[in-house]
């Protein structure tokens, strides 16, 4: 046990030490707020004011919103439609400023080393428009025999989407690596006389290194589709990012992810950080896709994903800690686990977990980690197979971390109330894990106690 848990420690001090990985996790830290906002439009459009399924159907004078629609599509675009942009950026301007760079110079190189190994040029004859009333129609057989011919310069949408994120994280590094790599070189920078303002001085100084890390980019991308016929973007999709999401979309997958993460807190780390840069990503595009197929009038297949993940896994805290509270108040006589449990109520409403964790403790606690285990994947067992069957709905809208129990599952699953009745059946599962764990927990207290006197 001793053994297992220095490798844990030792892995997560490395996972939270390490550039990349840091880089990953605070990027997408940082683009959160947008995702949520993003969440807003799907909800206004495709919850409430949609007079087929939402709140229109059953209300029809909220219809009469519906010409802000439009309003709230361009919300979602700016934000979901367009992440790989903002990720790109984030990520680029992270490794820049654990590189000692300018952070806001290094996301800029980041984004046009992205969109330099993206393809621009759109064939009219492959290109479809979607019309005002859902349905999509290929550009050409809405245009005049002859209109058109050669190419549109355009970037699909999906390149600047939830497919693109693997190809802007991977490019945002390489580039701005490539650019600290270049800046080492004295020889490359255009050195101006000390009465140049330090601003235009560094603009130059800063020129050649940056020509020669958005080519060297580009070049490879160049390489890549002169010789394959695929752009860069569609090869890290197929190669990478499509494995790892059906991989980390199976039931297996998120279980191992489940495990992982509890065991990480169990011994004093923040498990959901240590896998953020990994998880995250996944699950999150896992999401948006979701999202992406109830816009297109279709169904959301991908169970496991982002909003999943804050309904049944993280709910009420991480190892759903409001179970060790209630389980607590149901099970144990000691004041002082009592009073911990009614403190602790309040904030694991709001999925915050630390005040059971450290304050029970549930850290280095054998009786209490078995629960901290058991609970969260008893949660992800039952929401899954639920979910499956179809008495729960696929999550597909994005929701803040700190959305209480019963609300989150409501609106993550777009207005549906067996989102939330799910999440009540999971916390009640959890609950009755815990119970025979603080039990056990409170007897290793008074035997304790017992030798001490």
């Amino acid at each position: 046990m001793n053994k297992f848990t220095d490798w844990l420690m030792r892995f997560g001090g490395w996972a939270a030490n390490n550039k990349y990985l840091g880089s990953i996790r605070d990027a997408f830290q940082d683009y959160m707020p947008l995702t949520i906002i993003g969440a807003i439009g799907t909800l206004w459009t495709y919850v409430i004011v949609d007079g087929k399924s939402g709140l229109g159907a059953l209300i029809p004078a909220v219809q009469k919103l519906a010409f802000l629609n439009p309003l709230f599509n361009a919300l979602n675009f700016a934000t979901i439609g367009c992440i790989t942009i903002g990720i790109t950026f984030a990520i680029g301007s992270q490794i820049g400023k654990r590189n000692n760079m300018n952070p806001l110079y290094s996301g800029l190189v980041a984004i046009v080393a992205l969109i330099i190994v993206t393809n621009y040029a759109v064939d009219p004859s492959s290109a479809t428009i979607t019309l005002a009333d859902g349905t999509a129609k290929a550009l050409v057989d809405l245009l005049p025999e002859g209109a058109m011919a050669g190419t549109i310069s355009a970037i699909a949408s999906g390149n600047l989407g939830a497919t693109g994120l693997f190809t802007g994280m991977l490019v945002g590094i390489f580039s701005v690596e490539l650019l600290n790599f270049f800046n080492k070189f004295d020889s490359l920078k255009i050195k101006l006389p000390d009465t140049v303002p330090p601003n235009v001085a560094a603009s130059f100084s800063s020129l050649i290194p940056s020509f020669l890390a958005v080519m060297t980019v580009g070049i490879v991308g160049f390489v890549i589709q002169s010789t394959t016929g695929v752009y860069l973007n569609d090869m890290i999709f197929k190669l990478v990012q499509a494995p790892l999401q059906n991989v980390g979309g199976t039931f297996v997958g998120g279980l191992i992810f489940v495990v992982v993460i509890s065991l990480f807190w169990c011994v004093g780390l923040h498990g959901n950080n240590m896998a953020s840069a990994i998880q995250q990503p996944l699950m999150l595009a896992l999401l948006l896709e979701n999202e992406a197929a109830i816009q297109a009038g279709q169904k959301a297949t991908n169970i496991i994903n982002a909003s999943y993940w804050a309904c049944f896994i993280t709910i009420c805290g991480t190892g759903i800690a409001l179970g060790v509270s209630l389980a607590i108040l149901i099970a144990c006589k000691r004041e002082d686990n009592r009073a911990i449990a009614k403190l602790s109520l309040f904030p694991n409403l709001f999925n915050i977990n630390e005040t059971i964790v450290f304050g029970v403790p549930i850290v280095l606690n054998p009786p209490m980690c078995i629960g901290f285990v058991l609970a969260p994947v008893a949660s992800y067992i039952i929401s899954y197979v639920l979910t499956a069957i179809g008495f729960c709905p696929v999550m597909y809208i994005n929701v803040p971390w700190t959305t209480p129990i019963l609300l989150s599952g409501f609106l993550a699953s777009g207005g549906n109330i067996m989102g939330a009745v799910t999440q009540l059946i999971c916390l009640a599962a959890a609950t009755l894990v815990y119970i025979p764990c603080v039990k056990v927990h409170e007897r290793q207290q008074f035997a304790l106690e017992a030798e001490e006197k």
